[in-house]
């Protein structure tokens, strides 16, 4: 459009010119120093268009030529600019669709062009631990702090996130405690330093930072919740695990009352109380959990549990009936509870009424053990056996179960990988 609106006005100009000097109207004389130039009017206004035309184009080639270096330097960075976002990006997108030695490659490539290569070498150790490159991963890393030194709790966290992930808790742990000592209130040093008391099993570390976390809201109370009985239930192991029974009951006390009514919980105390020869303390907390509520493990544990009173136990346990009447687990709890009131008759018949419903191999034992009591050793035998079978066949279900897991995990990662288009078959 402008081409045509500047031919439009030569056209124009060119007509009126030669209109002017159709007419002649008139002539320009000119005179310095005793030399005279005579010409027209229309050669004179035209020649003047001429000359400032010419200059108009001389100062503008010149303005062009100081400036070219301006314009050359500021080319090179737009150009560096989109190297740098070119080599980055394809580089992230590697990386988010599982090709790391792409991604690595790319990213690299394009720590020359960047303005912040230390992005460039924080995702390129993300990419070199996923390969299993260590070594290059920690390189790329002390690289990243050599080029900010200032972004100390950036970079820190990175290495403590890719050491956590890579099993390197310790490791993750001394960094993150001299960044916690220079910034306690960050969010993510936190979040990092607890998973790394969970890797570790520093439970009171852990059981220590969870205030905070829970007061500054970081983490969801469900999550919140999750992790304090992760915590609890490390420390009534350890505890278990010293042989020291006071230990134990002092860890069980230390937690809250309201988690102490949680069946997991409950779960890990009574199967650790179940290493000492009296764990008869234990019978009234399973059997108030169990008037609020039901759970399978729960009514399994009170099965082993001697309370003081087992008659009054198995009194209470028979009255379940009522709610839970084809129960197997219930039934091989009762038939428990019977062997141990040397109720051997109905002991038979509680677990065989178990083994009816559900066949499992801890009936088949108890039943084993009664016959054996009951000097019918070839029932006995066949009990073991039965059970034996049944042990052999879950483990054989589990083993399947794991590999049908594991081949459907394969086959979708395929296929995520074929509608990406990163799947190397693909």
């Amino acid at each position: 459009m402008r081409v045509v609106l500047l031919i439009l006005f030569a056209l124009l100009f060119a007509a009126g010119v030669g209109i002017l000097a159709a007419r002649d109207t008139g002539t320009i004389v000119i005179s310095i120093s005793g030399w005279n130039m005579q010409t027209s009017l229309v050669f004179f206004v035209v020649l003047l268009l001429a000359l400032f035309f010419v200059a108009y184009i001389i100062l503008r080639l010149l303005s062009r030529l100081v400036a070219m270096p301006e314009m050359l330097r500021r080319w090179r960075g737009q150009r560096r600019q989109k190297l740098s976002e070119k080599y980055l990006v394809t580089g992230l997108l590697a990386l988010i669709e599982g090709r790391p030695q792409d991604a690595e490659d790319n990213l690299i490539r394009g720590v020359r062009y960047s303005t912040s290569p230390s992005i460039n070498y924080l995702c390129a150790a993300r990419a070199a631990q996923r390969q299993g490159k260590l070594k290059q991963r920690d390189h790329y890393l002390e690289r990243a702090s050599a080029e900010r030194p200032d972004d100390k709790v950036a970079i820190g966290l990175v290495r403590s996130e890719l050491q956590i992930n890579q099993r390197q808790a310790e490791m993750a742990l001394a960094t993150l405690t001299g960044l916690y000592d220079e910034h306690p209130s960050h969010r993510q040093i936190r979040l990092l330093l607890l998973r790394a008391y969970m890797e570790l099993h520093a439970w009171q570390d852990a059981l220590a930072l969870l205030p905070e976390i829970e007061k500054s809201k970081l983490l969801p109370g469900d999550d919140i919740q999750a992790m304090k009985v992760a915590v609890y239930t490390g420390l009534l192991q350890r505890a278990g695990a010293t042989a020291n029974r006071k230990r134990l009951d002092d860890a069980w006390r230390e937690i809250p009352r309201k988690l102490r009514r949680l069946p997991s919980l409950l779960r890990v105390y009574t199967l650790e109380k179940l290493k000492f020869a009296d764990a008869a303390d234990c019978e009234p907390l399973l059997q108030q959990f169990l008037h609020n509520d039901w759970d399978a493990d729960i009514v399994n544990l009170y099965g082993l549990v001697n309370g003081t009173d087992v008659a009054r136990q198995l009194a209470y346990a028979e009255n379940l009936l009522s709610v839970h009447p084809d129960n197997a687990g219930l039934y091989l709890t009762l038939g428990r509870l019977c062997l141990y009131n040397s109720l051997w008759d109905k002991a038979l018949t509680y677990l065989k009424r178990s083994l009816d419903l559900k066949p499992m191999p801890e009936t088949c034992h108890e039943l084993a053990r009664l016959r054996e009591k009951q000097g019918d050793y070839s029932a006995a035998s066949g009990y073991y056996q039965q059970g034996l079978a049944l042990a052999t066949s879950i483990a054989r279900h589990e083993t399947v179960r794991l590999q049908e897991q594991e081949e459907e995990a394969r086959a979708i990662t395929a296929g995520a990988r074929q509608v990406l288009g990163t799947d190397p078959d693909y």
